[in-house]
C-alpha cells in the first residue's frame, strides 16, 4: 500500500515529527500548563513526564508486532573457512533484534552469484544433533543450513569449507529517543500514533478520563491504518488437493 497523507493530520514535512515536536504536540493535546519546551534534554517536572511518555509510546509501538516493515533490515557477511559460529559483531548484525528465517541465502565468493543457493533454517536443537555430533563436528562443506543459538550467534551447517557470502533479512531492535531531532522510523503520516499513545499515559497518570479516551480513539484509528500499511500481506497457500 502506498504511503498517502491522512486527512486531518498536521503536516510536519516529508520527514515527519521529531522527538521534540511530538513532546510539544503532547503538551498541547494534554493541556499541560507552561511554556512549550525548546528541548527535551535535562528537563524536569511535567515536561520530563511528557518526554518519558513519548519515549515509552514509541517503544510500545515498535514492540507491538514482530514483523513491522519499517523495522525490516538487510544483513550480509562473509563466512570464514573452518568457522561455524559467528557472533553478532562478527556477522555485522548487532542492530538486529530478530531474524527473518526464510530470507537467508549464500554464494561462494570465488564463484559469484551464479552459485547462490538458499540457506534453510533448522531449530537449534535439531541443528546441534545434526552438525555438532560425532564426525559432523569436523566435516567442512558448502553450508546448506543455519541456526540461531540461545546467545543469538549465527551458526552455519556444515562448517564452511571456504568463503561464502551470507545474506538475509531481519528486524531491527527497538530504539529509544535520545535527541531533540530524533525521528521514528515508521512512515511520517503515522507519527501522531506515538502522541496519541502517550496521551493515554497522561490520562491514566493524571486521572483525566477524557484525555485517555480521546487518545485511545485516535491511537486505534491510526494503528488500524498502520497495520494495513506496515504488516506483511497475508497470502494463501496452494490448495491441498
Amino acid at each position: 500500500m502506498a504511503n498517502v497523507p491522512l486527512l486531518n493530520e498536521p503536516n510536519y514535512g516529508a520527514g515527519g515529527m521529531t522527538f521534540l515536536q511530538m513532546v510539544q504536540r503532547l503538551r498541547q493535546e494534554s493541556g499541560t500548563t507552561g511554556a512549550a519546551p525548546a528541548t527535551t534534554i535535562n528537563q524536569g517536572g511535567d515536561i520530563k513526564s511528557l518526554c518519558d511518555w513519548i519515549s515509552t509510546a514509541w517503544m510500545d509501538i515498535q514492540n507491538s508486532k514482530p514483523d513491522w516493515l519499517f523495522m525490516r533490515q538487510s544483513m550480509q557477511f562473509n563466512s570464514v573457512a573452518g568457522q561455524q559460529s559467528y557472533t553478532a559483531t562478527q556477522a555485522a548484525i548487532s542492530s538486529l533484534g530478530s531474524f527473518k528465517l526464510d530470507s537467508f541465502r549464500q554464494f561462494s565468493v570465488a564463484q559469484g552469484y551464479s552459485s547462490e543457493q538458499r540457506l534453510h533454517f533448522l531449530p537449534f536443537d535439531q541443528f546441534r544433533d545434526m552438525y555438532q555430533f560425532g564426525t559432523m563436528r569436523t566435516v567442512q562443506q558448502m553450508p546448506v543450513t543455519f541456526t540461531i543459538d540461545p546467545s543469538k550467534n549465527f551458526l552455519l551447517g556444515p562448517v564452511p569449507d571456504g568463503i561464502y557470502t551470507i545474506n538475509g533479512e531481519g528486524y531491527a531492535m527497538p530504539t529509544e529517543f535520545a535527541l531533540d531531532a530524533d525521528r521514528p522510523t515508521l512512515p511520517a503520516q503515522f507519527h501522531m500514533a506515538i502522541v496519541w499513545r502517550a496521551l493515554m499515559y497522561y490520562g491514566q497518570k493524571e486521572a483525566a478520563p477524557e484525555a485517555y479516551t480521546h487518545g485511545q480513539n485516535e491511537y486505534l484509528r491510526l494503528m488500524g491504518r498502520l497495520y494495513v500499511d506496515q504488516l506483511p500481506t497475508i497470502t494463501f497457500g496452494a490448495p491441498l488437493a
